[in-house]
């Protein structure tokens, strides 16, 4: 037999211990069971007075995947997975395993071991000997507090460390942490407890999550050795636009994404990602932007500014004038009064709406000839709002495209006027 499957079941009488014989044994799925500490699944609505607690002693030598996800373990033994020389994926998220019920070298021997998933259980620590052949760590949603200098060691296979959701405070992050890890490329570090960005992240990273901590400060030196990241997650903190030096981002030559929105952020922050494609600065406390404060972002394409604190006359008329490429903004949910001047005519789609606009300066949509969705809607324009001949400008509004607006009288496609349909205080034009 080479796959023993028995995930979702009601099964009672099988001795797990059994499994032991099976030699060619190669799957052996055990996922969604309740197994026992006498060795046999239990009924998932019968377990009220069983203590849960073992995963099988022994298993075979031939084993290559082991699930054991969803059950109730308290602890592994030595030859559960030791001794397993072609033992490739292990499963065991969603269980109740603890640091003591781990022995000191729970894959001794197993050297093929890639993924390991122990996700969702109550480990303290990060779990030691673990095989350098592994490419994916799964230990998020545990109680994880310290990482200890060469908490990672040997690792240096390890592609992807999924480490969101504990308890990981910026303190208890010791310098040499990630040193062993000279192949990651993915780092989740999302919703812990972080204050300020860990210094020595592997220098291999492609993709690294910070969201979701109390993270109020980046350094110069915490990521400018990153030379190959591309994406950047670090919304939903306590950043500053004070609290990030100006030198924090001067190393990431190839990052193109940065999310930085929901955070305490006054102002566009100094020395952003000359190549950066996509900023993502929404639900933020920006009320100005100068005349240089973007100049930098050549390569940028996607700009999102909605829902800060932005005025009509705290925009400084030539603050896109270097976005040659950008091809959507997103300026919703300010304190705009008047449609801005000197927008890229490279944008694809502009987004004004939930502000105060009540005019359309002469020249504003002037050479839009990309636009092909303008959003106004939620705003204070009537029928004399927009300077003559603005719509028409407007020539790649297609019926396939919406142009959301309120109280303008038609909308151009092909020099056709065609017949508003109002809905409420927004007219949609099809």
């Amino acid at each position: 037999m080479s796959n023993f499957v028995f995930q979702n079941n009601m099964i009672r009488e099988i001795t797990v211990e059994h499994v032991s014989h099976l030699y060619l044994l190669e799957t052996l799925n055990l996922q969604n069971n309740g197994l026992s500490s006498d060795g046999k699944l239990e009924h998932p609505l019968e377990r009220q007075h069983t203590e849960l607690t073992s995963a099988p002693k022994a298993l075979p030598h031939s084993l290559v995947n082991a699930d054991f996800s969803s059950n109730e373990l308290t602890r592994v033994y030595p030859y559960t997975f030791g001794y397993k020389p072609k033992l490739r994926s292990v499963y065991l998220h969603n269980n109740k395993l603890t640091d003591s019920g781990l022995p000191e070298h729970m894959f001794n021997t197993s050297n093929s071991l890639e993924l390991l998933t122990m996700s969702s259980n109550l480990l303290k620590e990060v779990p030691r000997n673990l095989p350098s052949s592994l490419h994916r760590l799964h230990l998020k949603n545990n109680k994880l507090k310290r990482l200890p200098a060469g908490a990672f060691k040997n690792l240096s296979d390890l592609r992807e460390l999924h480490l969101q959701d504990n308890q990981l405070n910026s303190q208890d992050i010791e310098q040499g942490a990630f040193s062993d890890l000279s192949s990651l490329e993915y780092l989740d570090l999302s919703n812990n407890n972080l204050s300020v960005v860990p210094s020595g992240l592997p220098k291999t990273l492609l993709l690294l999550h910070l969201e979701r901590n109390c993270i109020q400060s980046i350094p110069a030196d915490s990521l400018n050795l990153l030379r190959n990241l591309e994406y950047l997650l670090i919304h939903n903190n306590k950043l500053r636009s004070r609290t990030i030096h100006p030198a924090a981002f001067q190393g990431l030559k190839k990052l193109h994404t940065l999310h930085m929105y929901n955070n305490l952020l006054e102002r566009v922050p100094r020395g952003m990602p000359r190549r950066a494609k996509t900023l993502m600065l929404l639900h933020n406390s920006i009320s100005e932007i100068g005349r240089n404060d973007l100049a930098l972002l050549h390569t940028l394409t996607e700009l999102n500014l909605s829902y800060n604190r932005l005025s009509s006359g705290r925009l400084h008329p030539e603050a896109f004038r270097k976005l040659r490429r950008l091809q959507t903004l997103d300026l919703s949910g300010n304190n705009l009064d008047t449609l801005p001047v000197g927008l890229p005519r490279s944008l694809q789609v502009l987004e004004v709406k939930n502000n105060h606009l009540r005019s359309i300066p002469a020249g504003a949509l002037t050479g839009m000839d990309q636009l092909t969705r303008l959003v106004l809607s939620n705003n204070q324009l009537k029928l004399n709002s927009a300077y003559q001949g603005a719509w028409l400008e407007l020539s790649s509004l297609s019926v396939s495209q919406e142009l959301y607006i309120q109280y303008i009288p038609y909308k151009i496609k092909n020099g056709c006027k065609a017949s508003p349909i109002e809905f409420g205080n927004v007219t949609s034009y099809r």
